[in-house]
């Protein structure tokens, strides 16, 4: 089972036609033609399978405060996983590890969803991020945190 989860990862991003590249527990794959590159780990010391999501902003100096504020407020949002600064390249990922793996049922239609879990937040994430990341006025994300279910 343990080298068998990038495996079925793996099968996973060729079947969907996704561009990918693996060394041993490790696999890059690009989504949303390569708008992001998301990386998962088998990490067998722990039993978990890490997802991260590079979705390829860069923070600068001036704008990092602005964007961690930000930051925070879409984790408040966000169920599943976390946005974060990878550190020492300035750059906002998505992570979404996913504990105890061996336990679970591994199958084609779980690590389908968790592409599609890690698409949906990075995307619906982006443009807030965007948005601060380019404009110099205070930011306006206030759609991204509104509920809307239920409501017409």
């Amino acid at each position: 089972m343990k080298s068998g989860v990038i495996d079925i990862v793996e099968y996973v991003a060729r079947k969907l036609d996704l561009n990918f590249s693996r060394i041993e527990d490790e696999i890059t794959i690009h989504l949303e033609d390569a708008r992001y590159i998301m990386t998962a780990i088998w990490k067998p010391d722990y039993d978990v399978l890490y997802f991260s999501c590079d979705i390829g902003l860069i923070v600068s100096e001036d704008k990092y405060l602005a964007v961690a504020d930000v930051l925070a407020k879409i984790n408040e949002r966000v169920w599943i996983g976390h946005f974060d600064f990878l550190s020492g390249h300035n750059r906002i990922i998505y992570s979404l590890p996913i504990p105890f793996i061996s336990s679970l049922l591994i199958e084609e239609e779980l690590i389908e969803s968790i592409f599609q879990i890690v698409t949906n937040e990075c995307s619906r994430c982006y443009h807030c991020f965007e948005i601060v990341l380019h404009d110099a006025a205070e930011p306006n994300c206030s759609a991204l945190f509104m509920d809307a279910v239920g409501e017409a």
